[in-house]
């Protein structure tokens, strides 16, 4: 069933152009109030517009989708290739920019607890379109965006935030997360952790530690770390490698391309009907 599904999504599929959209970030739950801390500690805001960026597959749906969650360095260059990809894939993707509408341009040396707000309201958004199937919602993020990953696939906030009960991702993948922040943590769902060996932003070793707190019957968790790949491996604007804001990222063709396959096939198999 998995390898057929793997098939079904793989195939190519035509895209419809890039909205640009405006939802709300998630309110705390009524009785918690403006300010309530998450149980990271991170602080929720009341309701924050946040703009995305949608694209979706030609065709009534109704499809699967992504929320896609960025790094600390804000919306990446090839945002609408990485959307266009998934739309490709048979996804409806929106790329939520948490930075624009509060007026940041990076947030690498603060814990950014907003965007795990934006993440839950973005669900709600793509929940309430009529071509998305609700049940079939996963999250993917990127360094910053994939310790929100991490959160989410723990399970631990998803009642904190004031979204339809019921309503929930399905999976989650997360590229170059910091582990360490989830390091004692259970995951819940179906999650894929994609990695660099000799990534010195977020190492690899604190993802293998993650992995091995996981209960060894569970099927649903898989860490793929590539030998040699750095941070940001999959963004090709950093061919050359770059050291910014004290870390080193560069980009590496064959992680790249390898983890898209797998992020492919993951989310064939868990977001099947």
């Amino acid at each position: 069933m998995a390898s057929l599904a793997a098939l079904v999504f793989a195939r190519p599929s035509s895209a419809s152009a890039e909205a640009q959209v405006k939802f709300a970030s998630a309110a705390p739950r009524l009785g918690q109030g403006e300010g309530t801390q998450a149980p990271d500690g991170a602080k929720i805001q009341q309701g924050a517009l946040i703009r995305g960026y949608l694209s979706k597959p030609s065709g009534m749906g109704p499809f699967p989708a992504v929320v896609l969650l960025h790094s600390c360095l804000g919306l990446p260059k090839a945002k609408r290739s990485i959307a266009e990809m998934f739309a490709g894939w048979g996804y409806v993707a929106l790329f939520v920019d948490d930075f624009t509408t509060r007026g940041l341009r990076e947030t690498c040396a603060t814990d950014f607890g907003e965007g795990l707000s934006d993440a839950f309201g973005a669900l709600e958004y793509l929940s309430g379109l009529p071509y998305v199937d609700p049940q079939r919602i996963a999250a993917v993020g990127y360094s910053q965006g994939g310790d929100a990953a991490l959160k989410i696939a723990s399970s631990r906030f998803a009642s904190t935030f004031s979204v339809p009960r019921g309503l929930n991702f399905k999976a989650a993948v997360a590229y170059y997360p910091p582990c360490a922040n989830q390091a004692d943590v259970g995951l819940a769902m179906p999650t894929l952790i994609l990695i660099g060996g000799s990534d010195d932003v977020t190492p690899a070793a604190d993802c293998e530690r993650l992995a091995s707190n996981q209960p060894d019957a569970r099927p649903d968790f898989k860490l793929a770390v590539y030998p040699g790949a750095r941070h940001l491996f999959d963004d090709p604007e950093l061919a050359a490698g770059r050291r910014l804001l004290g870390m080193w990222l560069q980009y590496d063709a064959g992680a790249a391309e390898r983890s898209k396959a797998e992020m492919r096939d993951f989310l064939a198999a868990k977001l099947t009907r």
